[in-house]
């Protein structure tokens, strides 16, 4: 009989141990500070709980542990519309088309001969009107919402450069059609002109909710799309140039057109914060980042000498590729002020803000 009893040991033990753990689960969950009974959620039957032994605890039951931010009105559609106006200056690298303060007339017998002071020049310096537009949905589902948003700008810029010394030539080809370019040496005036058409639709899935009292953060996940096309021109005049050190007998003008279509599709994600100073006024501040799959489709690039005494025309260089695939990187930055406001029974809600945003691809 003792030998029995000592087999039993193991099993009275761990039935002990288990009665006591889920003593301890039921007392965890289902009692409140104050000694009054509670459950975890408002949407569960207690009963069925505690005969599980898993306390009162289910998931997918009812507890903002981050309250939803909207904005979201009362007895109105959950639809949102945005409208922006956007002043942007579009800017690339390698749209410097030429120099002067160069001298090219130093001899022999006066190898220390001095140039002007000059100036480097360049296209894509100036500001542009554009706009973007966007449709969202707040969703009945834990807050969440979807947003979409289209972007339109078309900066164009032209300028150029005179002297008295001689202009050189030093456009770099920014497309991948050609590592070098021939170098000019002229010494009258160059001309440049940049046309970008630059379209964009983001579409995200994101939620708006406290952090605090006084902070909301928006974290979003989606797709980034993009359609554009660049045009560069440039002319450069003279009575007689210089390409890659061979007088070259033209009047001119030696015209380079560069041509690039490019569209791509990635993946955007980032984050909305709003810091409320008051009720209706606010700091707001976006982020977002995008990996972007680019195919560069029609890549053109020419250089032509005219000659108009002759009526002749060279073409120095004609190249046209139909694609060239990459993947690129979109960072996204804004910061500004906001005004908001909810009227009419708090049925509508209308917020205007005003900022600055930096882009880079």
């Amino acid at each position: 009989m003792e030998m029995k009893l000592r087999k039993l040991w193991p099993l009275i033990g761990a039935l002990c141990v288990t009665a006591f753990s889920s003593a301890f689960a039921h007392s965890n969950y289902s009692s409140s500070g104050n000694g009054s009974s509670s459950t975890y959620g408002s949407g569960m039957d207690s009963s069925s709980s505690m005969q599980s032994g898993q306390g009162t605890y289910q998931r997918g039951t009812f507890r903002e542990i981050t309250p939803a931010a909207g904005p979201r009105v009362a007895h109105g559609a959950d639809v949102f519309i945005t409208a922006n106006f956007i002043w942007w200056k579009a800017q690339q690298d390698g749209l410097r088309y030429a120099s002067s303060g160069v001298n090219t007339t130093t001899t022999a017998a006066d190898p220390f001969a001095s140039a002007s002071t000059g100036k480097n020049k360049f296209v894509g310096s100036d500001w542009d009107p554009g706009f973007k537009v966007g449709l969202g949905l707040n969703l009945s589902h834990d807050g969440w919402d979807l947003f979409a948003q289209y972007t339109w700008l078309h900066s164009s810029d032209s300028n150029s450069i005179s002297s008295n010394d001689a202009v050189v030539s030093n456009f770099a080809a920014n497309s991948g059609q050609i590592n070098g370019n021939p170098t000019l040496m002229f010494g009258t005036r160059a001309t440049g002109k940049w046309d970008l058409h630059f379209n964009v639709i983001d579409v995200e899935l994101g939620r708006n909710f406290y952090l605090s009292q006084f902070l909301t953060m928006r974290p979003f996940i989606g797709f980034k799309g993009t359609w554009q096309d660049q045009d560069t021109r440039f002319n450069y005049e003279s009575t007689g140039f210089n390409i890659d050190g061979v007088p070259t007998p033209a009047t001119g003008p030696y015209r380079i057109h560069n041509h690039v279509d490019t569209w791509g599709i990635g993946v955007r994600g980032g984050l909305n914060l709003a810091y409320y100073m008051a009720k209706s006024w606010s700091i707001y501040g976006n982020l977002a980042w995008t990996s972007m799959w680019a195919d560069y489709d029609d890549l053109k690039r020419t250089d032509t000498l005219d000659d108009a005494t002759t009526g002749n025309s060279s073409r120095r260089i004609n190249i046209s590729n139909d694609s060239y695939y990459t993947i690129k990187y979109v960072a996204e930055t804004e910061i500004g002020l906001r005004w908001e406001i909810w009227f009419y029974d708090d049925n509508y809600h209308f917020a205007i803000q005003a900022g600055w945003e930096q882009q880079v691809w």
